[in-house]
């Protein structure tokens, strides 16, 4: 590519989850020169990710909302490089259940793959976090609209107060790392969309009406987003949230 690769040599460590954001990172974190670890519980996604980028990457099952499972990812990397530059928590679905049908066994199966999750993988991470690292929490992108809205925002809000928790961390400070949260709007990603074409297009009109830039957002654009927070065009920013949501959150 022509453009400077921000992320040379880059140890990097990306949790997928189903939403697409996870994986489009890893596309273009692999352009800019990052060497990769993938982790992700569905071996289908590291498969297909496996398929498009081909090696040096390193691909890692496990179900992050155990401690067993993130051990597992731990001991991988270590067995790799023994450090990582840079840490983007991606674990998750996009879809979010109607709270009318949430009973507490959902409720927990949400908040584990979400919250716990990113909770247990930041800080097992920590140690093996290298000098001037970055550390990124993405907030998993609504799709559908409606209903699932309440535990949607839940868990983004947890997730944004996790990460400016850890930006403060004055251990981490004084090592110059920086921890920053990504919170996508919206996105059109096929492989999730609502399958009834009304629904499809009462979310198209919703989003005319209720988003500043009228449309919905992309993968591709919440994983240069990423990209920024991951690389030294943000070396003086921490503790921050970066809305990628076609201004619907500050207009």
């Amino acid at each position: 590519m022509n453009e400077q690769r921000k992320l040379d040599n880059k140890v990097t460590v990306i949790t997928i989850g189903s939403g697409g954001i996870g994986f489009a990172a890893a596309r273009l974190f692999h352009q800019h020169g990052a060497q990769l670890v993938l982790a992700a519980q569905d071996e289908s996604t590291l498969g297909a990710a496996a398929e498009l980028l081909g090696a040096p990457v390193r691909l890692v099952a496990c179900d992050l909302s155990t401690s067993a499972g993130v051990d597992c990812l731990i001991d991988a990397v270590e067995d790799y490089f023994g450090f990582i530059d840079v840490l983007l928590v991606d674990a998750g679905t996009a879809r979010t259940p109607d709270p009318r049908d949430v009973d507490g066994a959902a409720f927990d199966q949400y908040i584990n793959a979400h919250l716990k999750s990113a909770f247990l993988t930041v800080t097992r991470f920590r140690d093996m976090l290298n000098d001037n690292a970055s550390v990124v929490l993405t907030a998993a992108a609504h799709q559908c609209g409606g209903h699932g809205a309440p535990l949607h925002m839940l868990t983004r809000a947890a997730l944004t107060g996790l990460a400016r928790s850890l930006a403060a961390d004055t251990q981490l400070l004084a090592r110059g790392i920086r921890v920053n949260s990504l919170s996508p709007g919206s996105l059109r990603n096929p492989s999730i969309m609502c399958e009834d074409p009304a629904a499809r297009q009462a979310i198209d009109a919703h989003v005319t009406v209720t988003v500043p830039l009228r449309r919905l957002g992309t993968t591709e654009e919440v994983a240069r987003a990423a990209l920024y927070l991951a690389g030294p065009d943000s070396a003086y920013t921490t503790g921050s949230d970066l809305p990628v949501d076609g201004g619907l959150a500050r207009l």
